[in-house]
């Protein structure tokens, strides 16, 4: 049996954070099938094929089952390399993978010619969906999956449990590392490390259909299995390396456990990236990353009001950010601040939402947290009800749901406020790449993108 899988074709996003990365997923995926299943021939299309040259890989392989795995942002792309996969080679087994077919697999079947949708996490389920259809058994007895039988009806079966051992390395051996790259980063190559799964927290606007639907919701790998992985990354060239989970810091012993264990690689020139909460950082957490070169952390702040942030369930205060900001700073690590403005929440079925003054209170502290030097980077959005998030369910109810990019919630705001709050934040984060010397050729189609955005509002 041979199986592709397969980023959607996005050539023509190259340089934006969709592109940064291989899929993880199916890196995961293909690292457990082939212990597994050692006569399945697997390969992996890359994200930087635009779809004429995916379809000639398709072409060319001419695989018995092709998967792809896809968000809802990119779900359009998802649907038309599907269905031209399907022209192509009218007998291939196509199967739908990922948050987007998780969250909504009856989308999936109504517009793409999907045969199969895969719920939830990927490995365990697509190795016992290859067995049954390597033995002709029948799709019924594979938990984890929506399936089309042949009467066109769509089928859903049980869920599957997530597997308690993640204790393993992505097939990183496929990977040619000069293809990916961030538009913030010390050193190149540059690579994602996953070393948990899954977050405890529930805040209203975050979408994490994969690994919410069973408990555990967060799964923490081994310090010992996350260094043998940036052992393997540096000597395969890696010189940064970007610890991609929702939050680093949500356990702090392991955390620093997972830093003690790197640190004793001694690999002096490399360096890390991490996500953090600001409510779980101390002083010896801040040593440990600033000890394995960690220079930059990535922090979802999204307002500075306490009012806002108890109502999309944050579950911390503005002062834990102050607090976490000028530590960092004590040991001379950046900061990349994420805000949202108009962010929406519901209290006893009522709507409630970020005021206007409220968004201008927050752009104001982040001008003077930039002038501080407790803020590096800025991110600066409107505040989107992603499918799959408690918001998007919110928004559905009140009807407030926008088709405009720019304003994807129509709440009770005068438009014009909310497009000139919108682009106030992000001149500002021009202007602040301008004058920090942060822009270069890696991150000019994002500046591009800006810019564009600012002309439009």
């Amino acid at each position: 049996m041979k199986v592709v899988l397969a980023d959607v074709p996005m050539a023509h996003l190259k340089g934006e954070a969709v592109t940064e990365s291989p899929n993880l997923g199916i890196l995961y995926i293909i690292s457990y099938a082939r212990k597994k299943l050692p006569n399945v021939e697997f390969h992996y299309l890359d994200p930087f094929l635009n779809l004429e040259k995916h379809l000639a890989e398709i072409k060319r392989l001419k695989p018995d089952v092709y998967a792809v795995s896809f968000t809802t942002p990119k779900k359009s792309l998802a649907f038309e390399a599907i269905n031209h996969v399907k022209k192509v080679l009218p007998n291939v087994l196509v199967v739908a993978g990922g948050p987007h077919p998780t969250v909504d697999a009856k989308d999936v079947f109504a517009n793409s010619e999907t045969d199969i949708c895969v719920i939830g996490e990927g490995e365990e389920t697509f190795v016992e969906l290859l067995k049954a259809l390597l033995e002709n058994k029948e799709l019924s007895g594979v938990d984890g999956i929506a399936y089309r039988d042949k009467s066109e009806n769509i089928h859903f079966n049980p869920l599957r449990k997530l597997i308690d051992d993640i204790d393993f390395l992505p097939a990183w051996d496929i990977i040619d590392f000069a293809k990916y790259d961030g538009p913030v980063r010390k050193k190149h190559p540059f690579a994602y490390v996953l070393p948990s799964r899954g977050c405890p927290a529930a805040c209203t606007f975050c979408s994490s259909p994969v690994w919410k639907l069973e408990k555990p919701w967060v799964r923490l790998r081994s310090p010992q299995d996350i260094a043998k992985e940036v052992k393997y990354l540096y000597n395969a060239g890696v010189r940064e390396i970007y610890i991609r989970c929702d939050t680093f810091n949500v356990n702090l012993d392991w955390a620093i456990s997972v830093c003690e264990e790197i640190e004793k690689l001694n690999l002096k020139d490399l360096y890390f990236q991490c996500n953090l909460r600001s409510d779980k950082v101390n002083e010896k957490l801040a040593e440990k990353l600033k000890n394995i070169n960690c220079w930059l952390v990535h922090i979802g702040i999204e307002s500075v009001n306490n009012r806002v942030l108890k109502g999309i369930n944050k579950m911390i205060t503005f002062e834990d950010t102050m607090r976490t900001l000028n530590i960092l700073k004590k040991y001379k690590i950046k900061v990349y601040g994420f805000f949202m403005l108009y962010n929406a929440w519901e209290e006893n079925g009522v709507l409630q939402y970020e005021t206007t003054e409220e968004v201008c209170h927050t752009l104001s502290v982040v001008q003077q947290l930039l002038k501080d030097k407790l803020l590096t980077y800025i991110s600066w959005s409107i505040t989107n009800p992603i499918v799959g998030s408690q918001l998007h369910d919110i928004a559905a109810r009140h009807n407030i749901i926008s088709e405009d990019k720019n304003l994807p919630l129509k709440l009770p705001v005068p438009e014009k406020e909310m497009r000139s709050c919108l682009k106030e934040g992000l001149m500002l984060q021009l202007w602040n790449g301008i004058v920090n010397n942060q822009i270069n050729r890696r991150s000019m189609k994002r500046v591009a993108r800006k810019i564009d955005t600012i002309l439009e509002l």
